[in-house]
């Protein structure tokens, strides 16, 4: 039986990766960025996303009004908690908020004067959520306290916010092959004759039976796990709720979150009649299609691209080689949807505009999300859609590794 590690060792491998994120790489990203100082608020049951990331596992929530302030000046590199004193941030912060008693907001702006930064970023954008976490009444608030020759230095904090939230360390490009295991195992299981009995099985019941399956592992899901159905005759490219049938070509997408990582990732299942021992070679050439513009799309990540660039260039080879196909890859880490260099939506494949032109750094992840459609003349010339996600890295080798085999494989049911 599957198990997990105790939830007091991934407190420990998590808060411990935060630690040297915070002290190591935090630095580096905020050279990189051009911004001195850094400063997130939030307040309790309206935690900025970014600060979800940055505080140790058993922190939870904002308390009150929860502040963390980054320096990286003439002085060094200094990470402080500017809200109420913590034992547990103590771990990761020195305390810049000492008497209580005082006005926070005025004790912050009078630590801020001292440092004299060149900027004064915050977490506002109008491109991503996850780094639009700064609320209106605390971006007026700390307006309001700061002097008005540091107003002047407010500005966002969106490249800065997506590095950090993007950039993977060795240690978490290690683990993250851990996660997606156990991810793949769990869905491997869910496409067998453990969990299907044709005839009687509906894909609902292969979605539920996932969704406990990652429950009794004491994970949770970042979304829905979703199973479909296409079949010979059947209008549409994938059908949910039905009884799975033999000759069925079943598709799944699921993701869990494990160590603080998300994991992404859909494959296909054939369902064999009862005089068939394995999947039939005209699936198998739709997907090696699938594989084909996988292969393009992972040759087309360029350190420097914008997600833009790469998905016209992919798109671009895709019909030059005569293959159907869509493109709407996304950064995953610590959110499944996250912030970073997106390739294409599923509903703009002519380009994303401001919100694709993120460039590609080495050492980040992503759900290399895509499919072609290919035309199956045993299914009486019925388009077929072949779908495929596989939660990948992008390494300072400059490729696109694959963290689990098996991609080119359809389950055999």
């Amino acid at each position: 039986m599957r198990e997990t590690v105790s939830l007091k060792k991934q407190y420990e491998i998590i808060d411990n990766s935060l630690r040297y994120r915070t002290h190591h790489l935090l630095p580096k990203l905020m050279e990189e960025c051009g911004i001195d100082l850094w400063v997130i608020l939030c307040r309790e049951y309206n935690e900025d996303p970014v600060f979800r990331t940055m505080i140790p596992s058993l922190c939870l929530t904002a308390r009150r009004l929860s502040c963390l302030v980054f320096v990286n000046g003439k002085d060094g590199f200094g990470a402080y908690n500017f809200g109420r004193p913590d034992e547990r941030l103590a771990k990761i912060y020195t305390q810049g908020y000492t008497d209580t008693s005082k006005d926070q907001l005025k004790e912050l702006a009078a630590f801020i004067r001292e440092q004299n930064p060149e900027k004064i970023a915050v977490n506002t954008s109008k491109l991503s959520g996850i780094c639009d976490g700064l609320s209106k009444e605390l971006y007026d608030q700390l307006y309001g306290a700061l002097e008005e020759a540091d107003r002047e230095k407010l500005c966002s904090a969106y490249p800065l916010a997506t590095r950090w939230i993007e950039a993977r360390t060795e240690e978490e490009l290690s683990r993250y092959r851990t996660v997606y295991a156990l991810a793949m195992n769990i869905c491997e299981e869910a496409f067998s004759r453990k969990v299907i009995t044709p005839g009687v099985t509906t894909t609902t019941e292969v979605e539920e039976w996932i969704a406990q399956e990652i429950n009794r592992l004491g994970l949770t899901f970042w979304f829905s796990p979703h199973v479909d159905i296409q079949r010979k005759g059947m209008p549409g490219v994938g059908s949910c709720g039905d009884i799975i049938q033999h000759g069925d070509l079943l598709h799944y997408d699921v993701g869990i979150t494990y160590f603080g990582l998300c994991s992404d990732s859909q494959r296909l299942g054939y369902v064999l009649r009862e005089n068939e021992t394995e999947v039939p070679d005209y699936l198998k050439k739709g997907l090696e299609v699938t594989n084909r513009f996988q292969d393009i799309v992972a040759q087309e990540h360029i350190a420097g691209r914008t997600g833009n660039e790469i998905l016209k260039s992919s798109l671009e080879r895709a019909k030059q080689e005569g293959i159907r196909a869509m493109l709407y890859c996304h950064p995953i880490g610590f959110y499944g949807h996250s912030a970073g260099t997106v390739v294409g939506l599923w509903d703009k494949q002519e380009g994303t505009g401001a919100y694709g032109d993120f460039p590609l750094h080495y050492n980040t992840c992503y759900a290399l999300e895509l499919n072609t459609e290919s035309t199956v003349a045993e299914w009486n010339n019925q388009l077929v859609r072949f779908c495929a996600e596989e939660t990948v890295a992008f390494t300072e080798d400059g490729k696109l590794c694959y963290l689990y085999p098996g991609r080119e494989k359809i389950f055999a049911i």
